[in-house]
């Protein structure tokens, strides 16, 4: 078995061990042209199980972003693969949501994705993050302040809206096996230059902050980080299946715009379980997670136990009390 028959035989073996997707399975798979996303569509094509499609979002942020999604049509028709096309306005939602750049760009390309998956009833969405990534966000969580839950970091799967699914299936590879794969499959791939700006908080993490961290503490420290993320996610399961029962007792009303929870069965409960209850109704109005702080969850726990009236949160949620209940809406 050569080197990249290795790689397409661990990658149906995440698969298949994560649940992420069946045969004959209508996937859209996410492609910026990156080597990571080039990689993935090249990979689960040669699986051959899938009926795939190509989403391509353009943020219209950069000046090379025509050529990329030029370069990634171009590969979709020679592999005679469905291409769907996608541009937002980055700047505007980041404005209208009170929100970064880096938050807003994942919010408008995670709602083109979905919008181009409902158009071709894709029931599952493929992204190409890594192991390296993972490793990243983690650190990431870290330094911004977590819960557990941002130390179990991405899951292999998750609901991205009803009836379409979120996989990752390279979250197993790490960032040279993937590049090895495409050079081994002479692929060419985009280079985003952004990518080597340390002014942006991820970069910064990868071309900085871990390098100084494998020199001078562990040269194996991406591993142990990753066996920390393992951990977490095992201990989020279990805590998310009693979460849920929590959830189920406190809801009073949902809404796409308004969440009401009865505090009581709240206040009954662990701190713990509460902020994870408080994540998911926030998940629910589609609050931008990657803007939330540790600082804007004890806010929202203050209000619980009636110490703190409101407060506002990215994403233009306010949550107040009314007495007996917690209200979170959009405003």
């Amino acid at each position: 078995m050569n080197t990249n028959d290795d790689f397409i035989s661990r990658l149906e073996s995440f698969i298949a061990q994560q649940r992420l997707l069946i045969d004959n399975q209508c996937v859209l798979v996410a492609v910026s042209g990156g080597v990571d996303s080039v990689a993935l569509l090249a990979a689960l094509r040669r699986c051959g199980k899938y009926n795939l499609h190509v989403g391509h979002v353009h943020h219209g942020l950069r000046t090379e972003a025509d050529d990329d999604a030029q370069f990634v049509r171009d590969l979709a028709l020679r592999w005679n693969i469905p291409f769907h096309f996608e541009k937002i306005d980055t700047r505007s939602i980041a404005q209208e949501e009170g929100i970064g750049i880096e938050q807003a760009a994942r919010k408008g390309r995670y709602e083109s994705l979905i919008k181009i998956a409902r158009q071709v009833r894709a029931s599952a969405v493929a992204v190409a993050h890594h192991a390296d990534d993972q490793v990243e966000t983690v650190l990431h969580h870290i330094f911004r302040g977590t819960h557990l839950r941002g130390l179990a970091g991405m899951p292999t799967k998750r609901t991205l809206c009803e009836g379409i699914d979120l996989v990752r299936p390279l979250l197993w590879a790490r960032r040279a096996e993937i590049e090895a794969f495409c050079r081994n499959e002479k692929l060419n791939w985009r280079i985003d230059h952004t990518n080597a700006d340390i002014e942006f908080t991820r970069n910064f993490i990868r071309h900085e902050l871990l390098p100084i961290l494998r020199e001078r503490i562990n040269p194996k420290v991406d591993d142990a980080i990753l066996r920390l993320s393992n951990s977490a996610q095992k201990a989020e399961q279990t805590l998310s299946e009693l979460s849920q029962h929590l959830l189920n007792r406190a809801i009073r009303k949902r809404s796409a715009d308004e969440i009401i929870l009865r505090i009581a069965p709240l206040k009954k409960s662990p701190t713990l379980l509460v902020s994870m209850v408080i994540r998911s109704a926030l998940d629910m109005l589609n609050a931008p997670a990657q803007a939330m702080g540790q600082e804007r969850f004890e806010d929202v726990l203050k209000i619980v136990d009636g110490s703190l009236q409101s407060a506002d949160l990215p994403g233009k949620i306010h949550v107040e009390t009314t007495g007996k209940d917690i209200k979170l809406s959009r405003k």
